[in-house]
């Protein structure tokens, strides 16, 4: 791979982690502020994980992956992976705590890296990916 081309994939993989940790800090103080204000704590995560969601939707469209595809295109292929995403990440904690002899933390952290890898590259190939358009054969 060129090196101008590598460099393009480094820049591209660290806005989509400050995009995506952007997106985490807004959902965790989301759902806590939703706490302090009483707040039932599943409706507060359930809340803050959309506000999270949406805010990610928004950063890695625009930001890291400077998208014009439709949002008619986009926006139901990001729902799909963010609720694949959610259930691979709960699929492989429980996994790896329960089965994997590890604590809640490095289940956790284990888990969150391989989705994380797996989204960048799903939202690179399929989610943000501009598809050419083709002329209906005439």
């Amino acid at each position: 791979m060129p090196r101008k081309r590598f460099s393009f994939h480094v820049k591209q993989a660290a806005r989509f982690l400050w995009g995506g940790g952007l997106s985490t800090l807004l959902h965790w103080g989301t759902m806590a502020a939703l706490l302090r204000a009483g707040m039932d704590a599943v409706c507060a995560a359930a809340l803050g994980a959309l506000a999270g969601a949406a805010c990610n939707y928004l950063l890695q469209f625009h930001f890291t992956f400077h998208s014009s595809a439709p949002q008619r295109a986009a926006l139901p292929a990001y729902g799909a992976v963010a609720l694949a995403s959610w259930c691979a990440n709960t699929g492989l904690f429980y996994l790896l705590y329960r089965y994997g002899d590890l604590g809640q933390a490095a289940a956790q952290v284990v888990a969150s890296s391989a989705v994380t890898l797996i989204n960048f590259i799903l939202y690179k190939k399929v989610v943000f990916h501009e598809r050419p358009v083709r002329p209906l054969a005439s």
